[in-house]
C-alpha cells in the first residue's frame, strides 16, 4: 500500500476546544455585526431593506401608533442599495400612507418579517380567515 492511500484511510479526530469568555466576549462584544439585507422592487425602483437592531425592535415595540411603526419600517430601514444614504425622511410619512396597498408593499413586509424573523404565517392565516368569515370571531 503506497503512503497516499494510508493517508486517506486514517480519520484524524480534532478534539474542539472550548472558547474562553474573554475570546467569546471579542467575538461577541469586540467588533460590529453586520445585518443581513435584502433588495426589494418598490413601484419599480431597487431598493436595500436592512435588518434592524434588538434596540429598535424593543423601541418600536413601545410605539403603539401602527402607522409610525409601519412608516418607520420605510424611513430608517430603506437604503440606497450598497451605500450607507437612506432613502426616506420623517416628512415623507404622509406620502408613503397614501402608496396603493399593493404587491410591491406585501413583498416588503415579506422581507421585512424575514429580516426580523416575525413569522407572518399565523397573522396572514388570521386575516384570511377574517376575509372570509367577517363577523365570526
Amino acid at each position: 500500500m503506497n503512503e497516499a492511500h494510508v493517508a486517506e484511510e486514517v480519520e484524524v479526530f480534532e478534539e474542539k476546544v472550548p472558547l474562553t469568555r474573554d475570546q467569546i466576549r471579542a467575538a461577541l462584544i469586540g467588533k460590529k455585526h453586520e445585518g443581513n439585507s435584502e433588495i426589494v422592487t418598490l413601484f419599480g425602483v431597487e431598493i436595500e431593506f436592512r435588518q434592524p437592531t434588538l434596540g429598535a425592535i424593543l423601541d418600536a415595540r413601545e410605539d403603539a401608533d401602527e402607522k409610525t411603526r409601519t412608516t418607520d419600517v420605510f424611513i430608517k430601514y430603506a437604503y440606497v442599495p450598497g451605500t450607507q444614504e437612506l432613502v426616506f425622511e420623517d416628512t415623507d410619512r404622509q406620502t408613503i400612507l397614501e402608496w396603493p396597498f399593493n404587491d410591491d408593499l406585501i413583498e416588503v413586509q415579506k422581507v421585512v418579517a424575514k429580516l426580523t424573523g416575525i413569522d407572518l404565517s399565523d397573522i396572514l392565516a388570521a386575516e384570511e380567515e377574517l376575509a372570509e368569515n367577517p363577523l365570526e370571531g
